[in-house]
């Protein structure tokens, strides 16, 4: 992010059929929207998503300046989140792939 300080939050949505493809999908869209609106407006990156389809829930950890900016991306994508919770910490290990 361009010198600014930066905050991660969780985007929550709950969804049924979160097959491997639809999760992809899901994933890629609002990964390109999220590089859209970077190069247009403010700064916001999707650094993981993760899906429990035992809860039909997808999480998705974004990176940016504020809330509002994650919204409007998400807005864009398609895809308002149910919940979004400011202040998250991660934690991934180095070289880890969770498949």
């Amino acid at each position: 992010m361009r010198g600014a300080e930066v905050a991660y939050f969780l985007a929550e949505w709950y969804r049924t059929e979160l097959t491997e493809k639809a999760v992809g999908g899901f994933a890629a869209l609002l990964e390109s929207t999220a590089s859209a609106m970077s190069v247009e407006a403010t700064p916001v990156r999707l650094l993981v998503t993760l899906s429990v389809p035992a809860d039909d829930a997808l999480y998705g950890v974004f990176e940016a300046d504020a809330p509002e900016v994650i919204l409007r991306t998400c807005t864009r994508a398609g895809a308002l989140p149910h919940r979004l919770t400011p202040q998250v910490q991660t934690w991934i290990a180095s070289g880890s792939r969770i498949a």
